[in-house]
């Protein structure tokens, strides 16, 4: 398994801990080993890059070789963990070159080249998009939506190579009382409205900000997470200006990265959860308001629509982009204590029947079908 290194802060590597701990329960594994990009810190400018392009081919290559040592190698992809997505920095193909086993491809992430701005952009983007999911090495992709499965199609990767396994949602610690909770977190008498995980644009931030302002006065928007150990933009100074320039700073509160053991403590104190997200891959950040039981109001993109398919629904949707129609929804659930309950449960319902041990099930139903092809190979 290449995944990031047990420290390192980052949802994909508290997925591959979970993932593993459910593999290791499954009789047909015999020994997991873990490799990791353990990546180093990418030069600014191309012309650094160029100049440390040669030695960064070679270590990737030299942990692609070390994949080697098990009937199977498995990749929880993102491009950052391949030195980012700009192709002169980006290091998979070196990594793939060195595979001499069946390679499974778990994508985190497909970024969109008809989502940038200039011609340039857009061409460098599809060229690493070739780069990392096209190589002849990969033998199976796994994602989370139907939206990513379609992506990687239009790639040109063959629908039976694409195996779509919902994300799994994690077991959830006992929750305190909310009281005790709210005490603790400082925010007894308001409707707290909670967006879990990194900051980043696309879990919608702005909107959430928005629609915070078209809710009563009392409601308190809790933005539980930090930056991403990967982001070099000024993102998150950004989010914190707009917040202080609209008057916000007593309605908003960042909580910083939270640990395992913080988790439970936000989720007691939360009336309502929101994923206003503009993109997603299946996102670790929704799954935990699920497992937790969270009354939830998503936008209502493809994935999330997948998601509220689900009977009975866990989900309650809005119009993307809209943020009137987000703060609409939250007062609604407000005010229908009922429906708001009626939510939580679903979302627990979800939670049981799209846990790890299922997806744990589901993902080495793929490593065995990729052996059984590898055995029928050789004995022809």
């Amino acid at each position: 398994m290449f995944a990031p290194q047990r420290r390192a802060r980052c949802g994909i590597r508290d997925y591959t801990d979970l993932l593993l701990a459910h593999l290791r329960n499954i009789p047909d594994i015999t020994e997991i080993a873990t490799v990791s990009p353990d990546p180093m810190e990418t030069p600014w400018g191309l012309a650094r890059s160029v100049l440390r392009y040669a030695p960064e081919e070679r270590r990737y290559h030299a942990l692609g070789r070390a994949m080697n040592t098990g009937d199977i190698a498995h990749v929880q992809h993102q491009y950052f963990f391949f030195g980012g997505v700009a192709p002169h920095r980006n290091h998979a193909r070196a990594f793939y070159a060195a595979l001499r086993v069946p390679l499974v491809l778990t994508v985190h992430e497909i970024v969109s080249p008809e989502a940038q701005r200039s011609a340039l952009t857009r061409h460098l983007v599809a060229l690493a998009n070739r780069q990392n999911f096209l190589h002849p090495a990969i033998r199976a992709c796994i994602v989370h939506t139907e939206q990513d499965a379609q992506s990687l199609q239009a790639l040109g990767i063959p629908a039976d190579r694409i195996t779509r396994i919902p994300h799994g949602t994690p077991p959830p610690c006992a929750l305190p009382d909310a009281q005790t909770a709210r005490q603790r977190l400082e925010c007894q008498g308001r409707f707290v409205v909670t967006l879990f995980g990194f900051l980043s644009a696309k879990k919608g931030h702005a909107l959430a900000l928005e629609a915070l302002a078209a809710m009563p006065p009392d409601t308190l928007l809790l933005l539980a997470g930090d930056r991403h150990p990967d982001d070099r933009t000024d993102y998150v100074a950004r989010l914190k200006a707009t917040i202080a320039q609209h008057n916000l700073t007593d309605r908003v509160r960042i909580t910083g990265y939270l640990p395992v053991d913080e988790i439970p403590w936000v989720m007691a104190a939360t009336d309502a959860g929101i994923a206003p997200y503009t993109q997603t891959s299946g996102s670790g950040s929704l799954a935990n308001l699920l497992a937790y039981g969270r009354a939830v109001v998503a936008s209502d993109i493809p994935p999330h629509r997948e998601i509220a398919a689900a009977s009975p629904t866990p989900l309650r949707l809005f119009r993307a982009g809209d943020a009137q129609d987000l703060a609409r929804q939250l007062r609604t659930l407000r005010e229908n204590v009922a429906e708001r309950m009626a939510l939580q449960q679903a979302a627990l319902a979800y939670a049981r029947s799209h846990s790890y041990a299922r997806m744990a099930q589901e993902t080495v139903a793929v490593y065995r079908r990729l052996l059984a092809e590898s055995d029928h190979a050789h004995c022809h």
